[in-house]
């Protein structure tokens, strides 16, 4: 027997409508793994928190990120290179964190960097350096920051878009 067009029109958009993914966001941190049907699936956007970390010193701006993002529509994961329990004594842990961050940097669609106005921050200047010419950096530089003429001008000859704080550019993503 042949369904009648409006209930096949029906079942169509009833199943699209099952289909689409719930909004989500995962925090993946260095010696974590994400379940293979998180990480395999192209429907997350991939992002990179690179910025202040200062050994652990500095405000956890990672975990509000991760808060706003979990407000907002859409599916995320965050890389957060920030360890809760960072031991450089390990042996081979320098090797590891700084290997994982390069991977992860490379596989995110966006970086998005926050550096500290009160923070020194060398290794994001050097990450800042490794992906200004990539087309998914995103900086956020506090203006005491005592090198952030360098980092404006970096920004602007390279086309990188430059917020002066975080609610700047929650603003501009859509929050």
């Amino acid at each position: 027997m042949k369904k009648p067009f409006l209930y096949i029109i029906l079942t169509l958009i009833v199943t699209a409508s099952c289909a689409q993914k719930e909004p989500a966001v995962y925090m993946l941190r260095p010696h974590e793994e994400l379940p293979n049907e998180i990480a395999s699936d192209k429907s997350f956007t991939k992002i990179f928190l690179a910025g202040t970390i200062d050994m652990g010193n500095s405000r956890d701006w990672q975990m509000d990120l991760h808060d706003r993002f979990s407000k907002m529509d859409g599916r995320y994961i965050l890389f957060n290179p920030r360890q809760e329990h960072w031991d450089a004594s390990r042996p081979g842990e320098m090797d590891y964190q700084v290997r994982w961050e390069l991977d992860h940097l490379e596989e995110a669609d966006m970086i998005i960097m926050y550096i500290l106005g009160t923070s020194k921050s060398p290794i994001s200047l050097l990450e800042m350096g490794l992906h200004a010419k990539s087309d998914k950096m995103h900086v956020i530089c506090e203006e005491d920051f005592y090198r952030y003429d360098n980092v404006r001008i970096t920004c602007e000859y390279y086309g990188v878009p430059l917020y002066n704080d975080l609610e700047s550019f929650l603003k501009s993503f859509g929050s």
